[in-house]
């Protein structure tokens, strides 16, 4: 495989100059909210909450309701928290939740989030 040259040039960490944060800070944090629909009808992408005996079940009740509140309520007090610090995330959403959950994609980019791709 080759590198990718014609976007950037390759240049090891060790000949760059030394990069600093403002204010001398000595940490920079990244907050990346990931957010993502997932199909009942497939297996669940992750699985957090293990099925019996290890076997995958469709639909994946318990997993899906786990990333079902999410969207409902977790998604919102996440949101109310990192609003009242004045943080503005990045989020990892894939496509499908622009779809599915309009008014969290709309709400995210009424705060001022930032959108990386994540999948369809």
């Amino acid at each position: 495989m080759k590198l990718p040259k014609d976007r950037f040039d390759y240049s090891p960490m060790v000949e760059r100059r030394r990069w600093t944060l403002p204010k001398g800070a000595r940490i920079a944090v990244w907050t990346i909210v990931n957010i993502e629909e997932w199909d009942i009808e497939k297996a669940m992408a992750r699985q957090y909450l293990p099925t019996p005996q290890g076997v995958t079940v469709v639909p994946d009740v318990p997993n899906w309701a786990w990333h079902d509140y999410g969207m409902r309520v977790g998604f919102w007090r996440l949101l109310d928290a990192l609003n009242k610090h004045k943080i503005r995330a990045t989020t990892a959403i894939n496509a499908n939740v622009v779809e599915s959950y309009t008014p969290v994609a709309q709400a995210m980019l009424d705060a001022g989030w930032e959108f990386m791709a994540h999948g369809v």
